[in-house]
């Protein structure tokens, strides 16, 4: 049997890593594409450090509110006129698939494929 808070956690720090990637120099070399998901992932990575700091919630709260975040976020996105990206669906599809893995008993994936 898994430790739940630990797994939520593990996806919680996996997704700040996720969002940290796209705001590293080498992120971009041979992937121009990547220019764009560097607004989302600074917006992501600003709120999940802010997710971060306080301590009084449960890594599975903070999960949701996070999941929240970016339903709103990817909303504001397609808003846009501009060529939009996929960043915020694919960190909600990682969450889905993170709680879905819990619900089994699964550990969570917390390294790149």
């Amino acid at each position: 049997m898994i430790d739940r808070e630990k797994e939520f956690r593990n996806a919680f720090y996996y997704l700040k890593r996720w969002s940290k990637s796209p705001l590293t120099p080498s992120y971009t070399i041979g992937y121009s594409r990547g220019l764009s998901d560097k607004e989302p992932a600074q917006k992501c990575f600003d709120y999940i450090l802010k997710l971060g700091k306080d301590s009084t919630i449960s890594f599975e709260e903070k999960l949701n509110l996070l999941y929240e975040f970016l339903e709103k976020s990817n909303e504001e996105d397609k808003k846009r006129p501009l060529m939009g990206t996929d960043f915020y669906r694919n960190l909600q599809s990682y969450i889905r698939r993170s709680i879905s893995s819990i619900e089994k008993g699964e550990p969570v994936q917390t390294r790149r494929r």
